[in-house]
């Protein structure tokens, strides 16, 4: 996904569509230690070129196949990500730390791409079965538990006031403040 500038600029009104399929599967793997694997990417948008600028308007789909931070099956963890970048041709312009450098005059979307996905892949992601509670892995003496069981399990273990004598917690709150 690389383009001279004068190439771009012979495009109808300035504006250069976008339709391209990258494989960066080899990259993701080597960048990122849960991407088991990962589909081709789907880039669509245009550049709009200006006289000393181009300015990408991308949107990536795909997919992506993580592990299950619960039981290490795997996930396909689909992405649509839209991006925002901008090419500059001089470094002076590079005041914006968004903007990017052509070199040579070229336009080299693939390290954009690239660092694109690597920022949005998740940190954890769950299967359909981690999330059953019923499915939580569990042995002779421990069990997994989801927060909202702990916390369930937490209200229940809490002494329970008898209703008749509810009101003498109030007594003694009372009986100090007005001394």
């Amino acid at each position: 996904m690389k383009w001279a500038l004068s190439q771009l600029k012979k495009s109808r009104d300035g504006i250069f569509q976008l339709d391209e399929t990258v494989n960066l599967t080899e990259f993701l793997q080597a960048n990122h230690q849960d991407v088991r694997d990962a589909s081709p990417v789907h880039v669509t948008g245009s550049l709009d070129v200006a006289a000393n600028q181009v300015a990408a308007h991308i949107k990536l789909t795909g997919e992506w196949i993580l592990p299950c931070a619960r039981t290490l099956v795997d996930v396909h963890v689909p992405y649509e990500i839209t991006a925002e970048e901008t090419f500059v041709k001089t470094e002076e312009a590079l005041a914006d730390e968004s903007f990017h450098l052509m070199e040579k005059d070229t336009v080299d979307l693939t390290p954009v791409v690239e660092e694109l996905l690597l920022v949005e892949i998740p940190m954890q992601v769950f299967s359909e079965e981690a999330l059953d509670d019923t499915a939580l892995p569990k042995g002779e003496e421990w069990a997994l538990k989801t927060e909202e069981q702990l916390l369930k399990e937490q209200a229940e273990k809490q002494p329970k006031v008898d209703p008749r004598l509810a009101g003498l917690a109030d007594f003694f709150d009372k009986n100090q403040e007005s001394e």
